[in-house]
C-alpha cells in the first residue's frame, strides 16, 4: 500500500516539476531527486522558494513584481524594435540588390518576393521587369502576373458577396480594400480604372452607411470625387464627414481641400474660421495649412 502511494506521489511530482522546469533539465533533475528522497518535506526546501522573495514581506513581493514587469517591458520593446529594424532592412536590400548585385543574388531576391505578398513590392517588380538579367525579369513578370491573378479572383468573389450581402460590414470593408489595391496596382487601362472608381465610390458609400468608424472611407470618397471632378458630391461628402466627426481635424482639412479645388475662397476662409474657433489641438500639418491660408496665400 505504501509503495502505491509513494509511486503516485513520484508520478505527480515528476509531472509537476516537468511542467515548471521544462526549460532546464538540470534544475528539474535536482528537484526531482530532493522530492524523491524526502517525500512531501522536500517540497518545503528553500530550493523551491521563489527567487528574491525569501523575506516574505508584501513590500519585497511588490518590488519583485514591479521589477519583473519592467524587465518584461524592456524585453518586449527591444524585440519590437528589432523586428521593426529587420523589416526596414528587408525592404531596402530588394531595391539595391536589383541595381548592384550579381545575377544570382537578384534571382534569389525575386524568389523571396514571390514567397511574400508581392502587392507590397509592385513598384520594385515593375522596375525589375526591364532588368538586363532575363531570369530576374522573368521572376518579376511571374510575380506581377500572380499578384494580378489573386486580385482578380478576390474581386470576383467579393463582388458576388457584396451583391448578395450588401449589409455585411466585413464583406463591404474587404471589397473596398481589394478595390483600392487593384486600382493602385497599375494593371488597369483608363476605361477599366474609371469603371472601378465608380464601383469603389458605391462601396465606400455603403460602408459609411453601415459603420460608425468610417473616417478613412470618407477621406477615400472625397479624394476620389475630387479626382473625378465631382466637386459638388465632394463638398457634400466633406460636409457630412465634418458633421459626423466634428472633433476631427482631418474632416476640416478635407473640406478645405474641396474648397481649394473648387476655387471657392470665401467658403475656404469660412471653414478656416470654424476650425480656429474649435478647441481642437491641431497637428503640425494642420497648423501649417491654417497659417498658409490665413496669410492670404
Amino acid at each position: 500500500m505504501y509503495w502505491m502511494i509513494y509511486f503516485a506521489y513520484l508520478l505527480i511530482s515528476f509531472t509537476a516539476l516537468l511542467l515548471i522546469y521544462r526549460k532546464s533539465w538540470q534544475e528539474w533533475l535536482i528537484r526531482l531527486i530532493v522530492v524523491a528522497v524526502l517525500p512531501v518535506a522536500g517540497w518545503l526546501f528553500p530550493l523551491f522558494w521563489p527567487k528574491r522573495i525569501t523575506a516574505g514581506s508584501k513590500e519585497a513581493f511588490d518590488d519583485y513584481v514591479r521589477r519583473q514587469q519592467e524587465e518584461h517591458e524592456v524585453r518586449r520593446i527591444g524585440v519590437y524594435k528589432q523586428v521593426e529594424r529587420q523589416q526596414e532592412l528587408n525592404i531596402i536590400p530588394i531595391e539595391e540588390a536589383l541595381l548592384v548585385s550579381e545575377h544570382q543574388t537578384r534571382r534569389k531576391v525575386m524568389i523571396d518576393v514571390l514567397k511574400q505578398d508581392s502587392l507590397n513590392y509592385l513598384e520594385i517588380l515593375r522596375r525589375a521587369v526591364s532588368n538586363e538579367d532575363t531570369e530576374t525579369s522573368h521572376y518579376a513578370v511571374s510575380a506581377i502576373m500572380e499578384t494580378k491573378r489573386k486580385l482578380l479572383l478576390s474581386l470576383q468573389e467579393l463582388s458576388v458577396k457584396f451583391e448578395n450581402q450588401p449589409d455585411d460590414l466585413q464583406v463591404v470593408g474587404a471589397y473596398a480594400e481589394v478595390l483600392r489595391a487593384y486600382m493602385r496596382s497599375g494593371f488597369l487601362d483608363q476605361r477599366t480604372l474609371l469603371k472601378n472608381q465608380y464601383t469603389y465610390l458605391a462601396v465606400l458609400k455603403q460602408y459609411i452607411m453601415l459603420s460608425d468608424q468610417s473616417e478613412w472611407a470618407y477621406q477615400e470618397k472625397i479624394n476620389l470625387e475630387i479626382d473625378l471632378q465631382a466637386l459638388g458630391d465632394a463638398e457634400q461628402s466633406a460636409q457630412s464627414y465634418l458633421a459626423q466627426y466634428p472633433d476631427s481635424e482631418e474632416a476640416y482639412l478635407s473640406l478645405i481641400k474641396v474648397y481649394y479645388t473648387m476655387q471657392s475662397h470665401s467658403k475656404l476662409q469660412e471653414t478656416l474660421e470654424r476650425l480656429r474657433g474649435t478647441s481642437l489641438r491641431l497637428s503640425n500639418h494642420a497648423l501649417t495649412v491654417v497659417r498658409f491660408w490665413s496669410e492670404g496665400a
